[in-house]
């Protein structure tokens, strides 16, 4: 367990990774094929023969016992073409072995592996088998850039290869090839940048590192300290910017046999809770430079937040659990009535499996001082409204999401969609399932490869909150593309819906890549075709069977849970509706974002010449003196926005209209409904079912509120 009287460097929180973290996250990265099982090399030896040698690469053999997925089976027994040759993995003890070094010339790590090298010109070819190690010095650099808001973004860990030793190098070279070709050759496979998820994919303020080693009580290690991006007021952009850190004060956090540690001081609770309550900051409409913090659902203002607070939980008598709770304390505004004040308490509990593997529960518990009949509504705004404002990633709000099951209706607790952050959270930078690459397999969702942690021990009290871990395995999860959009359907002899077709949002990169890869860790789901863009409009799109939709839905994580749609249009024949075309409201907020880009362009070519002698005219006059290019390439885009906003209602009509193309009957729509493909008018229609079996759509006003009854005329006939 950590000693938490370590916890002294004063960033925000701390990481320290050990040798063997180390490699687990190469091992990651071997399992996905970015680290290749087997090269080769041609060329000219010193005295002028040729050579055409093949390098493999062997994978421990404890990895078959760390894997937390099976095998590809396409991969498993095609794991390179020379079997023949020599074994898969190796039986050396030291085989991937990681030394953390000082670092500058000399590397930051020291990667031992034991290679089989076989010279393929000889009939029968060969060599030396899995016998002689190769040290490889590489530099373990973590980098990032620095954005125009000053922040750090696109943090990753660059490697890069420095130096080659060891008998085989020798070996190599009394054969007569040149170490510098052999150097050469190994930079191709291991040079690279992965990203490094103590970011989640979000920005920070700062990130440092500094290496352990020498201690005759501690395992060597890397830390790596990071200060987030953190709210000091409810100001847009308003970050805390005292300077605090010093990797100087840090200290060496892991204990004997420990291979990682994570931790962070007391302090960081209160500039976690200062900051998730910033982040829920609205200015007021009718004040300026004042803020509020409302409950919203949808334009309606429903209460207030009071206050949230991050902290260790404790019980009565001052004992802690050793839970971190997010509190989140409002007020729920009812009309005509008093406004009872609410506890909404996210529990992390950690949770140990079979086999030790470490992870955190996600618990609510809401404590109400009012009636009972509240609970749907609050529960499904602050679970889809106020936990991703947050920050706190969707990994840690689906079980939360299940769960509330109990107390929403279904459709309410699948409409959450975790988006993009700006920012990094405190849980994104959580380190016990650490993202080493991200990869895109299949075309509709990315497989997130990792290190994960297991015989971890934990500590959250007044100290701080703290965790390491001894086991470790390499694992994966998986993340729905948010794009995610059903562009039509497909269907059999009989007329009936029997597919749908899916687009798939920036796969070009990935087509002759992860798309047709294989490796062991290949995660990848059944599809029927790909279909490539056409016209101005459609990109490429997926087919998938309804039985190939509903396993990945089975499947979790696969498919973005209850897709959200929004009728536009009816086709009406003999006074019902035959069929409804149907939009997401993603697509209505980029072809929106579309239709304004477009006509900014259009405006400019055509009358951008006569509009930039208007701004400099109109500038000229109100300063006095000739305005720079900046200041009249400012006012330009002030004039084409007043063109461009009369024309963009009409526009955005006619581009919506090319671009609606799924088109259901109602019954449809709602068989996939029921089967959580996706949802039509969430909030403002319902499914109905006659008592001759029709299947239609009814649309409501808000039924939940008390002050309004579900029963109307037109429910009421027959």
């Amino acid at each position: 367990m950590i000693d938490q009287s370590r916890v002294t460097s004063g960033f925000d929180v701390e990481l320290v990774m050990g040798e063997e973290f180390i490699r687990y996250f190469l091992l990651c990265s071997l399992d996905t094929g970015s680290i290749p099982l087997f090269s080769e090399s041609r060329g000219i030896k010193d005295d002028g023969t040729p050579f055409h040698d093949v390098t493999i690469t062997h994978p421990p053999a404890e990895l078959q016992d760390r894997r937390l997925y099976p095998v590809h089976p396409e991969y498993l027994g095609n794991e390179h073409p020379f079997q023949h040759l020599a074994p898969v993995y190796s039986a050396q003890t030291d085989e991937f072995a990681v030394t953390i070094l000082p670092g500058g010339a000399e590397g930051d790590i020291s990667l031992r592996v034991f290679p089989s090298i076989f010279d393929l010109i000889q009939d029968p070819p060969t060599g030396i088998s899995n016998v002689l190690h190769i040290d490889l010095k590489i530099s373990f650099q973590v980098v990032s850039t620095t954005r125009a808001d000053g922040l750090l973004g696109d943090i990753g860990v660059q490697l890069t290869l420095l130096d080659a030793s060891g008998p085989l190098i020798d070996a190599a070279v009394a054969l007569g090839r040149k170490k510098e070709d052999i150097v050469a050759d190994l930079k191709e496979n291991i040079d690279r940048r992965v990203p490094f998820a103590v970011a989640g994919g979000g920005a920070l303020q700062r990130i440092e590192t500094r290496t352990y080693i020498g201690d005759p009580e501690r395992p060597n290690g890397i830390g790596v300290y990071i200060n987030l991006a953190l709210r000091d007021g409810p100001e847009p952009g308003s970050l805390l910017t005292e300077p605090r850190g010093d990797v100087a004060l840090a200290q060496n956090l892991l204990e004997p046999d420990k291979t990682m540690a994570f931790a962070f001081p007391s302090e960081t609770y209160g500039r976690l809770s200062d900051d998730l309550k910033f982040g829920m900051a609205v200015e007021r409409p009718d004040a300026p430079g004042e803020y509020h913090f409302p409950l919203m659902d949808g334009d309606d203002q429903i209460g207030i937040i009071k206050g949230i607070s991050v902290e260790p939980e404790s019980v009565a008598g001052g004992a802690f659990t050793n839970v971190l709770a997010i509190d989140i304390h409002g007020e729920y505004e009812i009309d005509n009535f008093f406004d009872p004040d609410f506890h909404l308490r996210i529990r992390l509990v950690p949770t140990t499996a079979a086999n030790g593997l470490f992870d955190f529960d996600v618990q609510d518990d809401l404590d109400l001082s009012a009636a009972a009949y509240i609970v749907s509504i609050l529960l499904g705004v602050v679970v889809s409204f106020v936990l991703p404002q947050l920050g706190i990633p969707l990994v840690f709000l689906l079980p939360l999401l299940l769960k509330l099951g109990e107390h929403v209706a279904e459709g309410m607790a699948g409409s959450v969609v975790q988006d993009e952050l700006e920012r990094t959270s405190f849980l994104d930078t959580l380190p016990h399932k650490l993202i080493v690459e991200a990869r895109r397999w299949d075309p509709l969702y990315t497989t997130l490869h990792r290190v994960e942690t297991a015989d971890v021990e934990v500590s959250t009290n007044g100290d701080g909150f703290a965790f390491d871990a001894e086991a470790l395995f390499v694992g994966r999860g998986t993340r729905p593309l948010q794009s995610m959009v059903i562009r039509s359907e497909t269907r059999g002899q009989d007329g009936a819906v029997d597919g749908l077709v899916y687009r798939a949002a920036d796969i070009g990169p990935f087509l002759t890549t992860d798309l047709v890869d294989v490796f062991a860790a290949t995660d990848r789901m059944p599809h029927v075709s790909l279909l490539p863009p056409e016209s101005d409009i459609e990109r490429r799109r997926v087919v998938l069977t309804m039985q190939q939709v509903l396993d990945r839905i089975d499947a979790g994580d696969r498919h973005v849970g209850d897709l959200d749609y929004l009728p536009q249009k009816a086709d009406i024949r003999e006074h019902q509706i035959f069929q409804l075309l149907a939009v997401t409201p993603r697509e209505i907020d980029e072809i929106r974002a579309f239709s304004r880009d477009r006509l900014r362009a259009e405006v400019r070519a055509e009358s951008g010449a006569v509009l930039r002698e208007a701004a400099i005219d109109q500038l000229r006059f109100e300063l006095g003196r000739e305005p720079t290019q900046e200041e009249i390439e400012a006012r330009l885009r002030e004039l084409i926005e007043l063109v461009v906003e009369p024309l963009l209602p009409g526009r955005f009509l006619t581009e919506l209209d090319r671009r609606l193309t799924f088109d259901l009957a109602p019954n449809e729509f709602a068989g996939l409904q029921r089967q959580k493909i996706l949802v039509l008018g969430r909030g403002d229609l319902e499914i109905r079912t006659t008592p001759r079996g029709t299947v239609y759509y009814r649309d409501y006003e808000r039924p939940f509120q008390p002050d309004v009854s579900k029963a109307d005329n037109l429910l009421s006939l027959p």
